[in-house]
């Protein structure tokens, strides 16, 4: 953590004035984000899985290396999980985990203000909610949530030249939420943000 920290102050404070004035995004930018989250996970184990959905907020870093390609990190509060219909009429059950995200990842534009993105995602578990319905044929301890999921992000975005920007992203977790249980984080959000020039 105090890598990551270290490395978004320096982006903050590199001077955009040693970069080229004729492109603006050719600089280090610091913007807010927020949106909503469409989160479910994939499991073996876990028929009728359907969505959960809740928002995300937080801040980011951009800083391009050149006019088309550079980095971006991140830090945002995201509320995930998941629901599930049992198979028989006992009602519903509601997992919710809710994370500290911060994605590391690289940035092309293709076009002016249309960029995509990929890369790595870090989730630190800072809280969790799971409830089941006594005749579950499901048992799920909340304790047992491990509290950090390692994933992979990709997405697309499009900047206007005033700051705003529209982004849709995708991740997927490669660690399980819970030990040898086949159960991965699936999260697709959509947002907002602005980034400050």
């Amino acid at each position: 953590m105090k890598q990551i920290s270290l490395f978004l102050l320096v982006n903050i404070l590199l001077p955009s004035g040693t970069l080229s004035q004729d492109y603006p995004l050719q600089s280090a930018l610091l913007g807010i984000k927020g949106g909503v989250n469409f989160s479910t996970a994939n499991a073996e184990n876990i028929d009728n899985l359907d969505f959960r959905t809740d928002f995300y907020v937080g801040l980011a870093v951009e800083a391009l290396i050149t006019e088309k390609f550079g980095f971006q990190v991140e830090t945002f509060y995201s509320r995930q999980g998941f629901e599930y219909e049992e198979l028989i009429n006992v009602g519903k059950g509601i997992v919710k985990i809710d994370y500290i995200q911060v994605p590391i990842l690289a940035k092309a534009y293709l076009i002016e203000g249309f960029n995509i993105q990929g890369g790595l995602q870090l989730g630190f578990k800072v809280n969790e909610d799971v409830d089941i319905p006594l005749e579950s044929n499901i048992s799920l301890d909340p304790n047992t949530i491990r509290d950090f999921d390692f994933q992979l992000a990709s997405g697309i975005e499009y900047k206007f030249k005033n700051g705003f920007f529209v982004q849709a992203r995708y991740s997927y977790g490669l660690s399980e939420i819970i030990d040898n249980s086949e159960i991965h984080n699936s999260l697709l959000s959509t947002g907002i943000g602005f980034m400050f020039y």
